[in-house]
């Protein structure tokens, strides 16, 4: 038997393997494999089994690296559509599936066998190697690489081989990934015996003891003799807890008493018998009087003697006496207490009360204990110490109060009957539609109009299915919102992947989707590839958002989520739903053409009439601003009128603010009446740029080639592509100068500026400078959300999916902002952002507004964004296209070529170019054609220089398919930038 597996490494075939006795029967499509490759070792996953191989000798599988296939069937399925539509290796596209860091390439592991050699015949390389293998000992073929900078060293490494001075033998490393594991702890005795051992912990100890022996004898009192015999001490212990008064300690004497009745001896004093002997009638006398003993101390010693002589009295001599002085129990805690076993006591009980084991931390924390108290008492059998397996949950910390489903409105139910139809119909295998009938949603909605509550409903039917859903969101910021959502409808089922957990928390959501014991995904672009066994529902919210296309110059393949998605549903019969108020152009387009089924949305709902009443009463709403609609419960309100103010106009005025006089007018009435407002600027810092106004230098990044934005607060000029920093020059370099001037603006100045000129205002800014932690995003919104916050400035993060009732002003500083770059999706972006912004405002009772300032006023994309108005935009766009040829009347491939020396670019690209005009004329692709090559126009990016060119076709798979592309190639097919 053979397996074909596709290898981590970037070659487009797949290599067939045999698969040897010892695995015979353990391997499946889908499994994580040990394989050589070359003279090297590498990971691969096995896509499929034959009975026979094109070549004749094969190696064989070395390991089973996992006992469970690592991708399902449906996504090897859906690996091999991703390879032919992205034209990328099907190694790379199956990497897509697994956890980063869980499959290691191989290496080669180099070992000096003679350091001693003499190093004349050796190169300077070879010099080095010897001297860092010799210091360091064997090494990898990676941390020479690390050691040796910028040194060619492979060349001189396979000499020194081939010399026998250094053995090289393959390695592969093993997975960075490992199952989380927590020492346990658990009772090992039942825990009515707990009373029997609290005496016995802890340390020894002699006093103790002494204790110990007195609570088992009778009337608690021995000898002390007994008692030191019996704990194996002299008598200075006894003596320290009587002076602490835990004992009594009676000293040895002679005791006499009366061997005759008492009533005799009173008739022979009666009778005078001893009136002769006064001495021993007064002995007599106190022993009848004292009715016990006597002390000899206490009596007339002569006397005695006469009378023990007579018979009459005796005498004897007694040991010197311990007594327990304590009660029972008040002594069990004294031993307790002496032997330090309080601890482990404490341990004990907790255990007992708890039942099941608990974590080693745990006990610590509450007890106090450590390891070695627990080590003492598991070898003393009363515990149990042991190890598990625990999964790292990334909303393990996280509590989510349960909500129940609102009722529809009657835009929402004949939506979501529609979508129901088709799940239901897809569930029963007899009656399932045609291959060919769509299972897309196009779900085009105003902001606010209740899409989540039809993605909820859709959840809901495909996990009454027996099925798994995955739902996607273009931005991490928007994560924590969705997740709070789903996982209060949903609890417990919820699970989240997106680049900001840890590695671990990544992997073992990764296996628990794998194992099913995860209903919801919601993520990023790489949750979609969660190995869920049978995923029926893919929602993309706000589906229009370019972060879901994996673009250049990161690895390839390079896909968009939502066709990844429309196939993955394709594939394994299920529904895909793509919401948003400002649909991606193409999309409606296939939409109106019948590709994907077209619902609508078309009035905002901002919230059920419990809720508004609620908010009524916080905010004190006299006059608040909502529509009943035909659901009995759901409130409407009408979309925040957009004002745009003609900047142009504001200067000739002699207003040179960066607030336009409607702006600073309607901020003032917001924070009089204690409302919340966004300011929305697509760009962060200070500063855009700062030029010197004598010689016209600009300071731009050395990397990049781009202008370096001032921000104000560190004092620094950054690069916004690379990260490269320095510190703000106040002399200009070029000419001495120091009228230094700062233009453009950023998030940073905008915060400025209102704190200047609003000086009670609350600010906070969200931007990727300021939400940079692991919990940054949900942080800030939590902030504002909870009014902490009176003004909020931000990026393009505000703008997507956010519902911040309280907000009633959305102020645009600048809408132009994109329209100048050349990109023929420049009018579409900036309509949608423009759009998407604007929808935060008056999502709340007290309605809400928007101001726009732009310098373009009359453009067709801000004029239909400040309209609310989808259609409009779309017929004049759609007519920009189909004149320009541009998707979705053709598609488009972009090729990018990156080099650190420009000319070689440069020079690649025109290969490339006179290359694909010969495929054309030779394949009579006679509706394909290349526009460039041309530098890009970003034309240095981190020391790299870039050119591209763009094919533009109805098919430009079909004409790149089959063409040796180049690794230093980025072929990007339906690119979403051009920049």
């Amino acid at each position: 038997m053979f397996a074909e597996v596709a290898v981590n490494r970037r070659v487009f075939n797949t290599f067939h393997y045999h698969i040897p006795a010892e695995l015979t029967g353990k391997i499946e499509p889908g499994h994580l494999v040990k394989v050589g490759f070359g003279t090297a070792h590498t990971t691969g996953i096995v896509v499929g089994l034959h009975a026979t191989s094109p070549i004749p000798e094969t190696k064989p599988l070395l390991e089973r690296l996992d006992p469970v296939p690592v991708v399902t069937p449906a996504q090897l399925a859906l690996t091999r559509w991703l390879a032919d539509q992205t034209l990328a290796p099907p190694g790379t596209c199956l990497w897509l599936m697994l956890p980063p860091g869980m499959a290691k390439r191989g290496d080669m592991l180099y070992t000096l066998l003679d350091g001693d050699l003499a190093s004349d015949n050796l190169t300077p390389t070879q010099n080095r190697i010897v001297s860092l293998l010799a210091r360091r000992g064997p090494l990898r073929g990676q941390q020479l690489t690390r050691s040796l900078p910028r040194t060619r060293w492979y060349s001189a490494m396979a000499s020194l081989v081939e010399r026998g001075m250094v053995r090289k033998e393959p390695v592969l490393e093993p997975s960075d990934l490992k199952p989380k594991t927590i020492r346990t702890v658990q009772l090992a005795i039942p825990p009515e015996l707990l009373p029997d051992v609290a005496t016995r912990l802890g340390r020894e100890s002699r006093r103790a003891n002494v204790l110990e022996v007195l609570l088992a004898a009778r009337d608690g009192r021995m000898k002390l003799s007994a008692v030191c015999l019996a704990v194996g001490i002299n008598e200075g212990p006894v003596k320290t807890l009587a002076g602490e008064g835990d004992v009594r300690l009676e000293p040895k004497g002679t005791w006499v008493e009366l061997c005759l009745p008492t009533d005799r001896l009173r008739e022979q004093l009666a009778e005078g018998r001893y009136d002769r002997a006064p001495a021993q009638k007064g002995v007599l006398e106190g022993l009848i009087q004292a009715g016990h003993p006597l002390p000899l101390a206490d009596l007339n010693t002569p006397a005695v003697a006469r009378l023990e002589a007579a018979g009459t009295v005796r005498r004897w001599e007694e040991p010197a006496m311990v007594e327990l002085a304590l009660p029972a129990s008040e002594a069990e805690q004294r031993i307790i207490t002496l032997r330090g076993g309080q601890p482990y006591l404490d341990v004990l009980r907790l255990l007992a009360e708890e039942g099941d084991a608990l974590e080693v931390s745990q006990v610590y924390a509450q007890t106090g204990a450590d390891a070695a108290r627990l080590q003492r008492l598991a070898e003393d059998g009363l515990i149990t110490l042991g190890e598990t397996e625990v999964w790292r949950d990334p909303l393990v910390d996280n509590e989510f109060v349960p909500t129940l489903s609102p009722p529809l409105t009657a835009d929402q139910e004949a939506v979501w009957s529609e979508i129901r139809r088709y799940m239901d119909t897809v569930h029963w295998g007899e009656v399932s539609p045609a291959p060919e009938q769509s299972g897309v949603f196009l779900l085009h909605g105003v902001t606010g109009s209740g899409k989540t509550e039809i993605y909820m409903r859709a959840v809901e039917r495909a996990l009454a299915q027996g099925r798994q859903a995955i739902i996607l969101v273009p931005e991490i910021s928007l994560t924590p919102q969705t997740v709070r959502r789903f996982a209060a409808r949903f609890p417990g089922r919820v699970s989240v992947i997106h680049s900001a957990l840890t590695p671990g928390e990544r992997y073992d959501t990764w296996r628990r989707a794998r194992a099913g014991e995860i209903h919801i995904i919601v993520g990023a672009r790489s949750a979609l590839f969660a190995p869920l066994p049978d995923v029926g529902l893919v929602i993309l919210d706000e589906e229009h958002d370019d972060s879901y296309k994996q673009s250049p110059p990161i690895s390839p393949p390079y896909y968009h989520a939502r066709d990844a998605a429309i196939e993955l549903m394709r594939l394994t019969r299920g529904t895909v739903l793509l919401g948003s108020a400002t649909p991606d152009l193409v999309t409606y387009f296939r939409a109106e053409r019948g590709d994907y089924h077209l619902l609508r949305l078309p009035d905002r709902v901002i919230a059920h009439r419990e809720r508004i009443a609620e908010q009524v009463r916080r905010l004190n709403a006299s006059s608040a601003r909502y529509n009943p609609t035909d659901a009995t419960e759901a409130m409407s309100a009408e979309l925040p009128t957009v004002r745009v103010v003609d900047m142009r106009q504001e200067l000739r005025s002699g207003n040179r603010s960066i607030f336009s006089r409607p702006l600073r007018t309607a901020l003032n009435e917001v924070l009089a009446r204690g409302e919340q407002a966004i300011l929305f600027l697509n760009r962060r810092g200070t500063a855009t740029f700062i030029m010197c106004r004598d010689c016209g230098y600009i300071a731009t990044c050395p990397r990049c080639n781009t202008p370096l934005t001032y921000h104000g607060p560190r004092e620094a000029l950054v690069c916004h592509y690379c990260g490269f920093t320095q510190g703000h020059i106040s002399v200009c370099p070029d000419c001495g100068s120091q009228r230094i001037r700062h233009f453009g603006q950023g998030t940073e100045l905008i915060e400025g500026a209102v704190q200047q000129e609003f000086p009670t205002a609350r600010t906070i800014r969200w931007d990727r400078d300021t939400a940079t932690g692991r919990d940054a995003h949900a942080v800030i919104l939590r902030t504002f959300g909870a009014g902490d916050a009176d003004v909020l400035v931000g990026t393009q993060m505000i703008a997507k999916g956010l519902d911040l009732p309280h907000v009633t002003l959305v102020g645009i500083i600048s809408a132009d902002t994109a329209l100048g770059l050349p990109d023929y999706r420049a009018g579409e972006r900036t309509f949608q952002l423009l759009t998407q912004v604007a929808g935060r405002a008056g999502r709340g009772v007290l309605g809400g507004r928007v101001i726009l300032q732009s310098y373009l006023p009359e453009h067709y994309a801000i004029q239909a964004a400040a309209q609310h108005d989808y259609e409009t935009f779309f017929r004049q766009e759609l007519a920009y296209r189909r004149d320009q040829r541009y998707p979705p009347f053709r598609r488009l491939a972009r090729i990018l070529f990156q080099d650190q020396v420009a000319s070689k670019a440069e020079t690649e690209a025109h290969r490339a170019a006179a290359l694909l005009e010969r495929r054309i004329e030779e394949g009579r692709f006679t509706a394909t054609e290349i526009i460039g090559p041309t530098p890009c126009f970003f034309s240095k990016r981190n020391n790299q220089y870039r050119w591209h060119l763009v094919l533009r076709s109805f098919d430009p798979v079909a004409v790149l398919a089959g063409i040796d592309l180049a690794d230093s190639w980025y072929v990007d097919i339906d690119p979403v930038e051009m920049l």
